[in-house]
């Protein structure tokens, strides 16, 4: 397994502990996956003309907020989207590949990603975040214990 120091004079995190760490980073991607994969043909077919797309008989990135506001949903706005929930992601790989800069990503792609949770009327994207901060701070102390005590994040050599 590969160790990751955080700071010099830090141990390495291994174990249990960078397992609980890529747990969090697991949880992390999944919403930017699943609502970054469907924007891609939301935005072909906003810029073919053909409007927004419909699954399960739901409007996908249309018919919420936004639009009762008079932001209509368009190419740029779809990209937005698309770049919040990249930036998400690559936080949850940071955090898979134990690099501390990831709790920091994470947070900052969902806040930029909050506006079009509920500008597009995703529900799931808040249960998500709901679930996903916990095990997010969770991991941070975890993390930051086991960077500081080298002898409880290894397993026991006996």
């Amino acid at each position: 397994m590969r160790r990751v120091t955080t700071q010099r004079g830090r141990a390495p995190v291994t174990g249990p502990a960078a397992w609980f760490v890529r747990f969090a980073g697991v949880n992390s991607i999944v919403c930017p996956l699943g609502f970054g994969g469907f924007t891609i043909p939301a935005i072909v077919s906003v810029a073919q003309g053909h409007g927004i797309l419909y699954t399960f008989g739901n409007p996908t990135y249309g018919s919420g907020p936004f639009e009762r506001i008079g932001v209509p949903t368009t190419v740029p706005l779809l990209l937005a989207f698309l770049a919040a929930c990249l930036v998400q992601l690559a936080g949850g790989l940071l955090l898979i590949c134990l690099r501390p800069s990831g709790f920091v990503v994470v947070p900052v792609g969902m806040l930029l990603s909050a506006p079009f949770w509920w500008g597009f009327d995703l529900p799931f994207a808040w249960l998500s975040a709901a679930l996903v901060l916990p095990f997010l701070a969770a991991a941070w102390a975890v993390y930051r214990k086991a960077s500081r005590n080298p002898g409880e994040s290894r397993p026991s050599s006996a």
